[in-house]
């Protein structure tokens, strides 16, 4: 009797821990779920606030902070110096939640080197892709670069996504191939030079592979949420990415009873759901989808 005792024991032990767990887990995803609702209800409201201010940005918004463009031209007017900036998209390694930067990309007088500014820390795998669109902008220009060196840097630092918190949504690591596109884009423009400038009101997120082609990403979902939160008018995806497959979480709870102890256990699954990006950004945030490089320039350099 007493082994038979210490059995249940043991096994009502066990299942307050599990179910302990489990309720920690359920605590996690309603957190996740929160953030994410309260995302979504500061990109509706940016999009109706931002309205009433439109008109007095528009000229700031679409060509770059004054800072920035007296910054490029006086660099641009120095000799054998072109400098190029284009917007990029991310998601904070801190909370998942896509943060927006710029790309930098400045050309001048050197031996032909490519080179990574590597704080914030750029993995491994960026700076292939630094480097694969460096090699896709010279083609696209016909550029010789052999007495110029090429410096990239990055600049991410969220805008205050972190709704948990209410402040920023740092990145301290620049990782991934996403941001191929957007930084092929800048190179473009340094070295076509001339006045050639990126649009400051659009961005776009794909890799670069060979031939200019357009690769796909993760996260788009995200990162649009971010760029319609940063005043961004253009997002431009890879083909086919314009409508997303997600999948919602479900939360079902079952209640136990043992030794006439109630305890309600959460379930969690998930079901798929299907969002075309261009009509749940209707009126706030233009979506296109682009396969080659040839069409984001065409899109974004004036």
């Amino acid at each position: 009797m007493n082994r038979k005792n210490a059995v249940i024991a043991v096994l009502f032990v066990l299942l307050l821990l599990s179910s302990s767990s489990s309720y920690l887990a359920y605590q996690q995803q309603q957190r996740i779920i929160s953030l994410q609702q309260e995302t979504i209800e500061k990109l509706i409201s940016a999009s109706r606030t931002r309205a009433g201010t439109e008109s007095g940005t528009e000229s700031g918004t679409e060509n770059g902070t004054g800072t920035e463009r007296a910054f490029e031209q006086a660099l641009n007017a120095s000799e054998g110096v072109s400098v190029s900036y284009a917007n990029i998209v991310a998601v904070s390694s801190y909370n998942n939640l896509g943060v927006l930067g710029k790309v930098r990309v400045e050309l001048k007088d050197g031996g032909g080197n490519v080179l990574v500014n590597t704080n914030p820390f750029v993995e491994p795998v960026t700076q292939y892709s630094v480097r694969e669109a460096v090699k896709v902008a010279e083609n696209f220009t016909n550029a010789n670069c052999s007495d110029k060196d090429i410096v990239v840097s990055f600049e991410i630092t969220g805008n205050g996504n972190d709704t948990a918190t209410g402040g920023t949504a740092e990145v301290g690591v620049v990782g991934g191939p996403s941001a191929g596109a957007a930084i092929t884009l800048a190179t473009i423009a340094a070295l076509e030079g001339k006045g050639r400038r990126v649009r400051q009101d659009a961005v776009v997120t794909g890799t670069i592979e060979e031939g200019g082609r357009i690769g796909k990403v993760g996260a788009v979902f995200d990162k649009a949420v971010a760029a319609e939160e940063n005043g961004i008018r253009l997002f431009l995806v890879p083909s086919g990415q314009k409508n997303l497959t997600y999948y919602e979480q479900k939360i079902v709870e079952r209640e136990w009873e043992i030794f006439g102890i109630r305890i309600l256990v959460p379930k969690i699954y998930y079901t798929e759901k299907k969002v075309d990006l261009g009509k749940y950004m209707q009126g706030k945030m233009q979506v296109a989808e682009v396969s080659t490089i040839d069409e984001v320039v065409e899109f974004m350099i004036s």
